[in-house]
């Protein structure tokens, strides 16, 4: 049965090759096994319920849930519970943004050895985000987070070297480090370990990490990468910046699509293409269209909740008004049954 309550004897009963194909049933059932674990007190268990709660994974996405069952795991002594309750609390995932309470977070998970902690805290000190800023603090974390195998701090790492943060430029250095980001699948580092090639004179090997690095980027870093690309003169570079444009649409806004749109018409990289480009021009304005529906529909809710907590001449919203008879029958019940 769906409800049936699993206790904790039943899930040590059970195989791992059992769970295992239990969960791979679906998000529903694995949500199911993963519950019943974090209500048994299994921490890795909470620490997986509260990340399905964060992304909605085979049950409604609740931040606020999310963030009790990591610090339930992090009252464990979890590094990774405190982590995360750190996340949550530096993005406003089921509480209010407050980043002095992350970096108190990470730092004492940092303590704790955890590398996305280290990570977390580097960041928040090199932007003064929640702390003093304090940049030669960060690179002491970012290395404790390549040291333990964190592939993005080497990336970090190389962009205090290139650009010489508190300490004299060294891009040969900064170009070992892109290297372990970039092979390790940070495209951050696959962008900038293809940037140095590139300017070293190693064209193509620059030209093919910058393209993976566009592969697999988000739509938000490959906006950027071909805003940035798109000036060069270079066809090759001209390439890459509308691979970019056109990854960058993926996010279905509407600034991406005429971003696109307007390299097309441009020639960027290449001959014009009009067609394409009207064709581009056209989705970008569907985007607006759904943009402005999707506002006036907030509006909506939002005036009609304001007119449910308007009064009326009894001083009564329409809100209570709807509770009161609710409330009025469960006191004369209450006193029916006192009497």
């Amino acid at each position: 049965m769906a409800d049936e309550w699993i206790s904790l004897a039943a899930l040590k009963r059970m195989g791992a090759d059992e769970l295992r194909a239990r969960i791979a049933e679906g998000p529903q059932a694995a949500a199911r096994w993963v519950q019943a674990g974090a209500l048994n007190g299994l921490v890795n268990a909470q620490l997986a319920w509260g990340r399905m709660l964060l992304d909605g994974t085979g049950t409604a996405r609740d931040a606020e849930a999310s963030l009790r069952w990591f610090n339930i795991a992090a009252a464990a002594g979890s590094a990774e519970g405190i982590t995360m309750a750190g996340r949550c609390h530096e993005h406003g995932w089921g509480t209010p943004i407050d980043p002095a309470h992350a970096a108190q977070c990470y730092r004492r998970a940092a303590e704790m050895g955890d590398a996305w902690a280290q990570f977390n805290l580097a960041g928040l000190l090199l932007a003064g985000n929640g702390t003093l800023p304090d940049r030669r603090q960060a690179l002491v974390f970012y290395a404790r987070a390549a040291r333990a195998g964190h592939i993005k701090a080497a990336t970090m790492i190389g962009r205090y070297l290139e650009n010489g943060w508190d300490r004299p430029a060294r891009p040969q250095v900064a170009l070992r480090w892109y290297r372990r980001g970039a092979e390790g699948g940070d495209y951050r580092g696959q962008f900038d370990y293809g940037r140095l090639l590139l300017a070293s004179g190693r064209t193509e090997e620059g030209l093919d990490w910058m393209r993976r690095s566009i592969t697999g980027a988000v739509p938000a870093f490959c906006r950027l990468a071909g805003e940035g690309l798109r000036a060069s003169p270079d066809p090759a570079i001209g390439q890459l910046a509308l691979h970019a444009l056109r990854r960058a649409c993926e996010s279905g806004a509407a600034q991406d699509l005429r971003a696109y749109a307007s390299a097309l018409a441009e020639g960027v990289g290449g001959p014009a293409q009009p067609e394409a480009a009207k064709a581009a021009f056209a989705e970008a304005r569907m985007a607006e269209a759904r943009m402005a529906e999707a506002r006036m529909a907030e509006e909506r809710d939002r005036l009609a909740q304001k007119a449910a907590m308007r009064p009326d001449a009894g001083g009564r919203t329409a809100t209570t008004a709807r509770k009161r008879p609710r409330l009025a029958r469960a006191i004369r019940a209450w006193l029916g049954r006192r009497g």
